[in-house]
């Protein structure tokens, strides 16, 4: 006979398999940003730690015991409903967290709650790879910016800051999102709870040795930050240390890992008689609640059913139709492409280009129809863009004010002789927002309904020097005509 502690087990794992190969696209977002270069290339090696702890702690497993309860059904129910959500929206950090929780929460309906108990510090650092951490990368880069602008003057080199970007009589230093040391921060959380599982630490040693390995994390990225400056402006951006800038962050890293060694083995390390000793349980209350475990699989069912059904249904043949403007001539409509407008829609079903004339002044409009979107083929996607970076600069980026409504309006110039404005917002569900978070809302509520198409609009005029005021006065006053037109 089995041992109800192995059935249990294939249990959490069949429906652990489940979860996965139905959420792989999730998973292989993970997996890519633990392959890239960024703040989270440390993943596959977090990911072997807490493998490894799992193993050491694997007689939670073979004494396991099935603990239901409605509190933990109902996480479990409330994590599938957030994944769902956060596909509809094709928000990719969510689904990343939205997958852990689901994971977790599933376990918790088979394990019971002492699974958190138990099983904390493996879940912990599994939650701490996970890259859904960028809220902590403006702050960092804010900080780091401040470093940079500070730091060079120990040694006398003047910094003039322009926003995050640094210049001295050497060169030129942005401060990206990437040199934010995001990538520091979560090694140094992560080795933080290493060091607090190996050396069981009290709850408020595991603090205080966090915010040691924080700020030591911060601290090395300054110290990169400020070398990169000094070295960059003597050798006038010629040293390998300006080229190779990662490779040079991850040595000085290094370098502080070594003083937190030393502390986590002299200040943070119990002596042998007080470390904590694993505790043996027996393996009681092993009667198996098959109601229960027919509904955790049910909820995870339902699930797989939704995700696959309601993205299923959409217009195939839907588009956005420009409308007529009162007092603007259409001279050019249904073209696939422009001569001088080379915008970005990454899964985009169908682009319309059209060009309106009134008197002297030209405005194109750009449509870009998405019969249904997915996670990087969708309207709001960081990789889209409505004009080529190579060819405009970014003057400003701001709302323009209509009677009702409101969009957003990019200035561009381009070798300083000719300007062009962009107004865009979107469609979704036939509500026109040029919030971000609105339109994300109106996805979901319209991939639901089962009418997902949306529709990017885009209107852009160009003006030569001088007439910058003019043209945000010709733009208002198209686009308010346009608003004019589908209220009617």
């Amino acid at each position: 006979m089995i041992a109800p502690s192995k059935v249990i087990n294939l249990v959490a794992l069949i429906g652990l398999a489940l979860i996965f190969f139905i959420n792989g696209a999730v998973l292989l977002t993970i997996f890519d940003e633990w392959n890239s270069n960024g703040p989270f290339s440390h993943g596959f090696l977090g990911f072997a730690v807490v493998l490894y702890i799992l193993w050491l702690k694997r007689d939670f497993f073979q004494t396991a015991t099935h603990q239901p309860s409605i509190a933990a059904t109902g996480l479990l129910l409330l994590s599938a409903f957030g994944l769902l959500v956060s596909q509809l929206a094709s928000v990719q950090q969510l689904q990343q967290l939205m997958l852990f929780a689901l994971m977790t929460s599933f376990l918790i309906s088979i394990y019971g709650f002492r699974l958190l108990r138990d099983q904390f510090f493996p879940l912990l650092m599994l939650a701490l790879i996970l890259p859904v951490w960028s809220l902590f990368q403006t702050p960092l880069r804010e900080l780091s910016t401040i470093a940079g602008d500070i730091g060079p003057s120990i040694v006398g080199i003047e910094v003039l800051r322009d926003g995050y970007r640094l210049s001295t009589y050497g060169g030129l230093f942005d401060v990206e999102p990437a040199c934010s040391g995001l990538g520091f921060f979560m090694v140094g959380a992560l080795f933080a709870a290493c060091v607090s599982f190996f050396n069981h630490l009290s709850l408020k040693k595991s603090i205080q040795f966090l915010v040691i390995c924080l700020c030591f994390a911060i601290f090395a990225n300054w110290v990169r930050i400020i070398l990169i400056i000094i070295v960059g402006s003597y050798t006038h951006m010629q040293h390998f240390i300006v080229q190779d800038h990662l490779t040079f962050g991850w040595a000085v890293f290094a370098v502080f890992l070594v003083p937190l060694i030393y502390l986590s083995r002299h200040f943070f390390d119990k002596p042998i008689d007080e470390q904590v000793k694993p505790v043996k349980t027996t393996n009681q209350n092993v009667a198996i609640n098959k109601k229960q475990l027919l509904f955790s699989y049910s909820i995870l069912l339902a699930f797989i059913f939704a995700s696959y059904w309601i993205p299923s249904r959409f217009d195939a043949n839907y588009q956005f139709k420009m409308p007529a403007l009162e007092g603007y001539n259409l001279v050019s409509t249904n073209k696939t492409s422009s001569p001088n407008w080379k915008p970005l829609s990454h899964g985009v079903s169908s682009e319309n280009f059209s060009f309106f004339v009134k008197g002297e002044v030209g405005i194109q409009t750009y449509l870009a129809n998405y019969v249904k979107q997915s996670q990087a083929h969708e309207m709001i996607f960081v990789e889209n863009k409505l004009f080529d970076k190579h060819r405009w600069s970014i003057v400003d980026h701001d709302s323009l004010y209509l009677d009702n409504s409101e969009v957003k309006l990019f200035t561009l110039n381009r070798s300083g002789e000719r300007g062009r404005l962009i107004a865009y917002w979107y469609v979704v569900n036939g509500v026109h927002t040029s919030s971000k978070k609105l339109a994300k809302l109106e996805e979901v509520k319209s991939a639901i309904l089962g009418t997902p198409g949306a529709t990017l609009i885009a209107f852009a005029i160009d003006y030569r020097a001088g007439g910058h005021g003019q043209a945000v006065t010709q733009i208002q006053h198209f686009t308010q005509t346009f608003f004019n037109q589908i209220e009617q």
